[in-house]
């Protein structure tokens, strides 16, 4: 029996049409049908009803559909084990990335990534989530990491880590120390923001108008375009901030930055990896398995904010 008959019969399945199948495999929709029959006829057994468009699996089908998923994870890990098991894996990894992960969980993750594949190259390419998006259609780059979904029916996305907004302060501040704030405790206070047309800005002030904080241009003292200059700001006693916590755990350890949790504003958003729907490159493939194996959490739990 050929694989690729399984392959097309579990596309079927999960897809639920023919024709979205037939697009997800890149076959014509004729392709798909001669499969699942030949499939059918090997088990003289009908696998699949149609509904109009739609199939669903037969008694014998649920059967085949349970089996053919276990083959299908067998043959994976048998894939995996030999690239371990041949670990001279070569080539060139091209990563695109918005600011937050570009900046501060991928170089995390490379660098476990080259312990286990020294001769893999790997390149960061930082820009806004958009663009991150088109030069990964254009196929520019193999993977993208970005913060929110984007158009393109030719992309998918799995959830690679949270991420988390937190008010941050110098070590002297009024609010250092204090077990909780809230969004009323920032009226008055100095803000370090991010500069006008920021993505991280607009979600920053959308989340705290629902919250009940509108940010008063007054208070603005300071617009910087990294989060890096805003941390070294706060550090300065310049004023205070919110900013990603990948960005404060250094500063939180050696006591320049006290994180101060806040209630009633939910800063939280999911970080995404992004994929074409075409095969990977090898060493784009072992990049998505190595993240697999090895999941990020949030630096400093539990200092964050009390929705």
């Amino acid at each position: 029996m050929n694989l690729n008959y399984w392959l097309t019969f579990i596309t079927t399945v999960e897809k639920g049409t023919l024709s979205a199948a037939a697009e997800e495999l890149h076959l014509t929709q004729p392709a798909v049908s001669k499969q699942l029959q030949a499939l059918e006829d090997y088990y003289g057994q009908r696998l699949l009803e149609r509904r109009g468009r739609e199939v669903h699996l037969t008694a014998a089908g649920e059967i085949c559909y349970r089996h053919a998923k276990a083959i299908a994870r067998h043959l994976e890990q048998t894939r995996r084990e030999m690239a371990e098991l041949t670990s001279l894996l070569k080539g060139r990894l091209l990563l695109g990335a918005s600011t937050t992960p570009g900046q501060y969980i991928l170089p995390r993750l490379i660098g476990g990534f080259r312990r286990e594949y020294p001769m893999v190259e790997a390149v960061v390419e930082i820009a806004d989530s958009q663009e991150v998006l088109r030069r990964l259609q254009e196929g520019e780059i193999d993977l993208g990491v970005v913060g929110a979904y984007g158009r393109g029916r030719s992309l998918t996305y799995s959830r690679l880590v949270e991420d988390e907004l937190v008010l941050i302060v110098p070590p002297g501040h009024r609010l250092a120390g204090v077990k909780v704030a809230t969004v009323r405790d920032l009226q008055g206070e100095a803000l370090i923001w991010r500069e006008a047309g920021s993505g991280t800005r607009r979600v920053l002030e959308e989340r705290l108008v629902k919250a009940g904080f509108y940010v008063s241009p007054a208070q603005i003292v300071m617009e910087l375009g990294s989060t890096e200059a805003i941390v070294s700001a706060v550090e300065a006693g310049l004023g205070i901030s919110l900013v990603t916590c990948w960005a404060v755990e250094k500063g939180v350890k050696l006591n320049r930055l006290a994180i101060v949790p806040l209630q009633g504003v939910n800063l939280k958003r999911d970080l995404y990896l992004v994929r074409r729907r075409q095969p990977l490159s090898p060493a784009a493939e072992a990049f998505t398995c190595f993240l697999e194996k090895h999941p990020l959490h949030l630096p400093l739990p539990g200092l964050f904010s009390i929705s």
